[in-house]
């Protein structure tokens, strides 16, 4: 019940936060690890009150036993308790400190689960692997600070169950007696035990505190505020005209005055605003990288935090189309995406498919609009998540749609034909009226925009018709001049070099993982055989797994505290034994004192054992077994191929990464040491029994036996409702994440409700397996205590018809006192045990299923390169063939083993023969489909030749890169090698530094971090921050185009590195000149900027890469305007080689000649 009221308050004020406000990994992190110790926190919260009854129950009976002698175990608990208190004191920081370690690791690698695509292809998957493996270090130091207390915390708790008894009797030697003994001693246990307990779960219950202070302070995070105001409220109200205001017209939509918006309160991105946005028009929104475009898209939707002025509406603002840059997308079906939250409707759906040219993708699509797109739309390409996102916007039933850049990631044959059939004036918005802002860098579509809004440096530069703009010396008139020039210059130059691609065909592969790959499945996988039957009886390889993760060493040293433990526990109640006789006999041996001091040390001992094993289980395995097991997991996440991530939930692998190393962290190590603690001390008990008659050790096998068939029976169900409840919450997981992402788009298509009430049914199906594994718990202890029942008549049976020795029966009777708890602890925390260590179950299984994309065999991967590799650029490629490998991996099984035959997709690359010589620039061009960014994904080894070109010994290996087989160089290696930047570009979680983010594996120095920001014109937006290089980074500090630019930045920063790195002598050879060759691949790297950005783009890759071999994929006309030769490719051949100014020149007679056509250059 608390948990399911968190979880879903949690996710409400997560949809009520502001922007910016707080750091998703946060969030995360409250949703999984803080609910978690939210859980164990509280689950002894009602013994408290039962303990204290018992506890003074027990103090009155001992008075009575003992008289005044009671207060000294009445002390010992006193002092434990204040002793435990001052110590709670401290687990505050070190508790946060863990937590904030915590929250860094996850939220980093959901980031690296989200882009592994964009690190493959830079390079970066490597360094930022071994950086998430430091964060994890990390924060097993932090939190061994915080388990370190948690053990002294556990001596605390068990004093006075060992200290109260030596105590007790060394002032009470007089009256002492076996039957005195023994009564003491069992009322000494009603008094101690449960405080023991209840001291035990002190800390975690203010460790549960903690959390749900942490769960209180999101939840009083300041919620987002709606600054729009109706124009109809605000006139229903009276509100005068102001003398300032604008001169509104009943066809105003939308209309801001005196307006200033920013992301923080000192600091506006948008000053000065007044502007308009007519009805029933499309109004489109220009202006250079970094002007404001984004932020004044979200100005319009009432998601800026800070603002002033007013923004008014012509109707009600609660449902309203848009698309971010960065396309967001749920993970689920096409059809799923597109409707949403919104009925059905056959006739608009199919209208808006046709508009956004959706229909031929779904054509290539074997369950058609039922295909899964993966997580954040990992399965489809830049462009096609762009045109879901835009399908959505238009499915939804309103009159005003806000689109920022949306066209971007397009090409320009498919952009001029959803332009034509979505903006167009016989356009599907046209036909309905709609009001639309559009914000773009695409400035050829201007003449049709009914309303300008040009920005610049935050403020409007200019606005109004596209007729009196274009007439005005003004930022639009610029343009136009720009446009004529870059036309004239072409028709002079005879350079065009831009690629586009065939009109209708609209699945433009920007991603190096084709669509077509994704298979959808119809219902559940059914789990494989093997897989089910170790979810019903386990696997004992497991356990081995565990134990060479800690080390043989530790395991065993921490078996032999445990026996330690066992035998220093129980033996004193046999001690207590030949006490009593002394204390009967005429001729003692030894004196009172003497008993009491060996019976005190052996506590103490008991005491040294307990510290030993708490460090032995808590820290050291902790510390070794987190991780190494979470190296081991990373690894097999970053070999993984690229199929994987398309068919797997994001939520799935960060519930490994976040859940079930937390149980590996906390709850294993727990019961670990409590199932070998109640282990020892049961046997130790045993043991003590039979003293008072061995009749009783006939017993033991039928004990034994009807312990195995209920924990056989028992675990057999709990093992698996236990891995259900952990797979239940990958589902909420998936959601939250998507919701976190996506949170302005929910909100403005007014989907929060909707979204509220999915989060609710997914709470409520993760409940079910954790309801059911209680249940059955309260039924192992209620059969538990009968056989303890059973056990106990026998033997005070036994005891009376035998006469046994009174002092043997006393101890007898005493062990079995704690006999049946320790039974049921056995069973219990073995049941706990099998459940953690089900996460180390998911973990091995995850690292021997999932497939990796190294290749181990004779010949694969073999050679090293020297380290000026690739120091001249030459790029072979002789007969390659090559296609994408189908898998197909369900939500619950994707780390269960689960795959089926699959038909063969089709070649992506066919029988492609070119060489690409040394500081020659190539672009690669093609229509949708052609093989462009397969051609790129063949040279970073993300797609493998067929095996038959590799393994033919009679012919030349198929790729060679500077005389050396591809096939045999690592793909870490070559990746690492190779410079390449993808299109969208990666960046660290929010907090992270500029520095960290430019330069993740920390080898460059400020100086060259700086010359670097300088070069692609960001050192000044970089400097305006107080801690400069330092500052932090969030998703709102920079725009789509400056992350670009930024992503620029770090592969000068590489090439800087690499050259400094091999050249001899550095300050003599001026590494700075970038002598050293090498090759540059280039993934749409300018889609999100303006073309004055994009032209110093390419002067930034002229300067700094002026010897390397350069290979771009590219739409756009300036990106390859002056490159070398021009690859045409079609359905995965070339089709054509040339020189791009004698390929146009030869007009319709060549291929590259009909893309510059087409595209109207």
């Amino acid at each position: 019940m608390v948990r399911s009221i968190l979880v879903t308050e949690t996710f409400k004020a997560a949809t009520r936060a502001r922007l910016g406000s707080g750091d998703d990994s946060a969030a995360l992190t409250l949703m999984s690890t803080d609910m978690e110790r939210i859980k164990m926190g509280l689950r002894c919260v009602h013994e408290t009150w039962a303990s204290m009854i018992q506890a003074g129950l027990a103090a009155w009976m001992l008075y009575r036993q003992l008289g005044a002698v009671f207060i000294a175990p009445v002390g010992v608990v006193v002092v434990s308790f204040v002793g435990l208190g001052i110590l709670i004191n401290f687990t505050g920081d070190s508790q946060r400190s863990w937590m904030s370690g915590v929250q860094k690791r996850v939220g980093l690698t959901a980031t690296v689960i989200a882009s592994m695509k964009s690190l493959k292809i830079s390079g970066l998957a490597g360094p930022v692997a071994e950086y998430v493996q430091q964060l994890r270090v990390d924060e097993l130091a932090a939190g061994a600070r915080y388990r370190r207390i948690m053990i002294i915390a556990a001596i605390f708790a068990f004093l006075p169950q060992l200290i109260s008894p030596p105590l007790t009797f060394a002032f009470a030697q007089s009256t002492l007696n076996a039957s005195t003994m023994f009564t003491s001693l069992s009322f000494l246990t009603l008094l101690t035990q449960p405080l023991s307990q209840l001291f035990q779960s002190i800390p975690d219950f203010v460790s549960g505190l903690a959390c749900l202070s942490r769960i209180q302070a999101f939840l009083e995070l300041e919620p987002r505020q709606d600054y729009r105001q109706s124009l109809a409220e605000t006139q229903s109200c009276g509100m005068e005209k102001s003398s300032k205001q604008l001169d509104l017209k009943h066809t105003d939509c939308i209309f801001i005055q005196d307006a200033n918006f920013g992301w923080k309160a000192d600091k506006f991105i948008l000053n000065n605003i007044n502007t308009r946005v007519p009805a029933s028009s499309l109004t489109m929104v220009i202006g250079p990288v970094g002007s404001g475009k984004s932020t004044f898209c979200k100005a319009l939707l009432g998601e800026i935090p800070f603002s002033q002025g007013s923004v008014m509406t012509s109707t009600s603002p609660r449902h309203v189309g848009f698309c971010e840059q960065t396309a967001f997308l749920w993970n689920g079906t096409i059809r799923e995406n597109i409707v949403g939250f919104t009925p059905f409707d056959r006739k608009r759906y199919d209208q808006v498919i046709e508009a956004t040219s959706l229909r031929f993708d779904l054509a290539t699509l074997s369950q058609g609009d039922q295909t899964n797109i993966g997580s954040d739309g990992v399965a489809l390409s830049g462009g096609q998540k762009q045109r879901l996102s835009l399908a959505r916007a238009l499915y939804l039933p309103t009159d005003l749609l806000i689109l920022d850049d949306v066209l971007s990631g397009l090409d320009a044959d498919t952009e001029e034909q959803v332009f034509r059939q979505v903006f167009g004036p016989n356009g599907l918005l046209r036909r309905r009226g709609s009001t639309v802002v559009l914000c773009t860098h695409s400035v050829r579509h201007l003449p049709t925009a009914d309303y300008i809004i040009a920005l610049e440096n935050g403020s409007i530069a200019e606005q109004g018709a596209f007729v009196d703009l274009s007439t005005r010396a003004g930022y639009v008139h610029r343009l136009e001049v720009r446009l004529k020039q870059e036309g004239e210059d072409t028709t002079a130059d005879d350079e065009p070099g831009a690629c586009y691609e065939h009109k209708g065909q609209t699945g433009a592969r920007k991603n190096l993982e084709p669509a077509i790959t994704v298979n959808s499945t119809q219902g559940p996988t059914p789990i494989a055989p093997a897989v089910a039957a170790a979810r019903q009886v386990g696997d004992t390889t497991v356990y081995r797994l565990y134990l060479k993760s800690m080390g043989w060493f530790v395991a065993a040293c921490g078996l032999f505290f445990a026996a330690l433990w066992g035998l220093l526990t129980n033996y004193p109640t046999i001690w207590l034994t030949y006490w009593s006789d002394a204390t009967e006999s005429v001729h003692p041996a030894h004196s009172n004192s003497y008993y009491a001091g060996i019976y005190a040390l052996l506590q103490i001992c008991a005491i040294i054992a307990l510290l030993l094993l708490g460090i032995t289980l808590f820290i050291v395995s902790v510390k070794k077994a987190g991780a190494n097991l979470h190296q081991q997991a990373l690894r097999t996440l970053i070999r993984a191929t690229l199929s994987f991530f398309t068919n797997t939930d994001t939520g799935v692998v960060t519930n490994l990464f976040s859940q079930d190393l937390n149980l590996i962290d906390t709850e294993l190590p727990e019961a670990t040491l409590n199932t070998l603690f109640c282990a020892s001390q049961s046997i130790g008990q045993a043991a003590v029994m039979l003293t008072s008659s061995v009749y009783l050790a006939i017993s033991y096998p039928i004990l034994g036996a009807l312990l195995y068939f209920v924990q056989k029976f028992y675990l057999r169900t709990s093992r698996q409702l236990r891995l259900l409840d952990l797979e239940a919450k990958s589902p909420l997981y998936t959601h939250f994440l998507d919701t976190l992402k996506g949170i302005a788009t929910l909100r403005a298509f007014g989907f929060i409700p909707d979204d509220i009430h999915k989060n609710a049914r997914l709470v409520d199906s993760s409940q079910r397996a954790a309801y059911l594994l209680l249940m059955i718990q309260e039924w192992l202890n209620l059969v538990l205590n009968l056989v303890v029942m059973v056990i106990a008549a026998v033997l005070t049976t036994l005891a009376i018809r035998l006469h046994s020795n009174s002092a043997f029966a006393g101890a007898s009777l005493y062990s079995l006192m704690t006999f049946g708890e320790s039974l049921s602890g056995i069973v219990i925390y073995y049941t706990r045990l099998e459940t953690s260590i089900g996460a180390i179950a998911r973990l091995k299984t995850f690292n021997e299923t999932v497939t990796s994309e190294d290749r181990d065999g004779p010949g694969e991967e073999d050679t090293v390169p020297g380290t000026n590799w690739p120091d001249r650029g030459l790029v072979e490629l002789r007969s390659v063939s090559a296609r994408y490998k189908s898998t197909t991996v369900s939500e619950s099984e994707s780390l269960s083993v689960v795959s089926g035959a699959t038909n063969e997709p089709p070649l992506a690359l066919k029988n492609i023969t070119l060489t690409i010589h040394p500081e020659e620039k190539v672009a690669i061009c093609g229509r949708t489909g052609s093989g462009k960014s397969s051609f790129l994904a063949l040279l970073l080894k993300l797609l493998d030749p067929l095996p038959s070109t590799v393994n033919n010994h009679n012919q030349e290996p198929p790729v060679l890169i500077d005389n050396i087989p591809l096939h045999r160089i690592h793909r870490a290696t070559l990746r690492q090698r190779l410079i390449a930047v993808p299109q969208d570009p990666v960046f660290l979680p929010d907090g992270s530094s500029f520095r960290a983010n430019l330069d993740p594996t920390n080898t460059a120095t400020p100086a060259e971090c700086q010359r670097v920001l300088e070069a692609v014109r960001l050192w000044g937006f970089v400097q305006e921050r107080a801690e400069g290089l330092h500052a932090p980074v969030t998703a709102g500090t920079l725009s789509a185009g400056q992350r670009q630019l930024f992503s620029l930045g770090r592969a000068v920063l590489r090439a800087m590195i690499r050259q400094r790195s091999t050249s001899p002598s550095p300050e003599e050879e001026g590494y700075d000149k970038q002598d050293q060759g090498g090759i540059l691949l280039l993934d749409e790297v300018s889609s999100s900027v303006d073309r004055e950005t994009e032209r110093m783009m390419q002067e930034i890759i002229r300067a700094e890469f002026r010897h390397y071999t350069i290979i771009a994929v590219s739409h756009r006309l300036e990106m390859i305007i002056d490159f070398d030769r021009v690859v045409v490719m079609d359905r995965g051949e070339v089709v054509e080689v040339g020189n791009p100014a004698a390929l146009k020149e030869r007009g319709a007679g060549s291929r590259f000649g009909e893309l510059v056509a087409a595209a109207g250059a």
